[in-house]
């Protein structure tokens, strides 16, 4: 009875019902595609990081986290820790690498750049650089190639078969170099990495940096994300104190860290557009036991008690709130939809590069997205509904009969 009451006292003023469900409704579908956009934005930074370097977990020597120099390095070419690694569970690709640091010259100009040596075919299952070329081809069986990144070939003043020199400083300190030709060139959305990286073969690497069969760090790929966690401690325990095991939110803490904070701010947001919406919902239930002060005192008069009629008109607030919420959550559902394709920012694009963020945002809404301003919501309605019930209450049954 309670309910039915509620619900028809809701909508005795259709209009100004209906203007306080459309302003929840447009409240949260704005909010929830802004959140949607700066998610997306933050998702695709997690992305770019794991698809163009880090992997979901890497395997280095020890000390390598604390001092990575070519000294700390994986001997024997990493084959325990490999061996290993591929026998798991949950691991879909793995491939070895050498780091380094190095100069790229060219006739015109010089760079200080990064070395990095790949396992060609193994490196296609785990990062997007066989998949960003832009011109000429990825590593092949030919020695002596590499691949560089757009910018940095721009920077340098070459482009494909041209040639450029790589020195380093090799493992046993002494400077070298060698001549290498540029196979190809690739454009992905970190701006810092086609700036600053140079791609080799493996053994070109390691010949180059002085490492024998040595290797710097083995990466991996799980085939969820959510296993990655249990898989870094099932491979820390395994191989102990011989290497460490870092995830990629160990790698990067920063990413980690923007989640937390967006969705700490995901909160804030939703506060402050539920404390605009609590006084909306306030103001019409005002009116509403003001228009309705007589009903009020008959109602109380024949029997209903006050815990009924604070009932009614806390049920009364959360079921305009709800309905706004709802028509809110079909909207940013359906704009989220609208934009399926993203949204082209192509304008900030070297910006957004920056931050290994592309040109093109696709919103991403998550399950908590829907269930926290649910709860906040609620929160929200009961609060405003608070004053209106507690004027309704303090009505004199005899006196709220007597008033016209």
């Amino acid at each position: 009875m309670i309910l039915r009451m509620a619900w028809r006292n809701a909508w005795r003023n259709p209009r100004r019902t209906g203007i306080l469900v459309v302003a929840v409704a447009v409240g949260i579908a704005g909010t929830l595609l802004t959140m949607a956009l700066n998610y997306g934005m933050i998702f695709q930074m997690v992305e770019t990081a794991i698809a163009t370097e880090l992997g979901h977990l890497q395997v280095h020597a020890r000390g390598f986290d604390a001092n990575p120099e070519l000294a700390v390095r994986l001997s024997d070419g990493g084959r325990r820790e490999l061996s290993k690694l591929e026998a798991l569970d949950g691991v879909r690709a793995v491939a070895r690498r050498v780091r380094g640091e190095g100069l790229l010259s060219s006739p015109r100009a010089s760079a200080g750049v990064r070395v990095i040596g790949i396992e060609p075919e193994r490196e296609a299952r785990i990062t997007r650089i066989a998949d960003s070329i832009t011109a000429g081809s990825y590593l092949d069986g030919v020695g002596r190639r590499a691949l560089v990144g757009e910018e940095l070939a721009a920077r340098l003043e070459v482009g494909v078969g041209d040639k450029v020199v790589l020195s380093v400083q090799d493992l046993s300190g002494e400077l070298t170099g060698e001549a290498l030709r540029i196979g190809g060139l690739f454009v992905t959305p970190s701006r810092q990495l086609d700036a600053s990286t140079v791609y080799l073969r493996l053994d070109d690497g390691q010949s180059l940096l002085g490492l024998g069969e040595s290797v710097s760090e083995i990466v991996a790929l799980a085939d969820r994300r959510s296993r990655v966690p249990a898989l870094r401690d099932h491979l820390a325990a395994d191989l102990g104190d011989a290497a460490e095991v870092r995830s990629w939110e160990e790698l990067q803490p920063v990413l980690v860290y923007l989640i937390e904070v967006f969705d700490q701010s995901a909160f804030i947001v939703y506060g402050a557009v539920f404390v605009a919406m609590a006084f909306g919902i306030a103001n019409v239930l005002l009116m509403t036991v003001y228009e309705r002060t007589r009903e009020i005192g008959i109602l109380r008069a024949i029997g209903l008690g006050r815990r009924q009629l604070v009932g009614a008109i806390v049920l009364e607030s959360l079921l305009v709130t709800i309905v706004g919420l709802g028509l809110g959550f079909v909207a940013a559902i359906g704009g989220v939809a609208w934009l399926g394709d993203g949204l082209d920012l192509s304008y900030f694009a070297e910006g957004l590069g920056k931050y290994g963020v592309a040109s093109r945002i696709v919103p991403v809404l998550r399950t908590g997205d829907f269930t926290a301003p649910v709860g906040v919501a609620v929160v929200t309605a009961v609060l405003a509904s608070t004053w209106p019930a507690w004027r309704a209450v303090r009505l004199r049954p005899a006196d709220a009969v007597r008033k016209s």
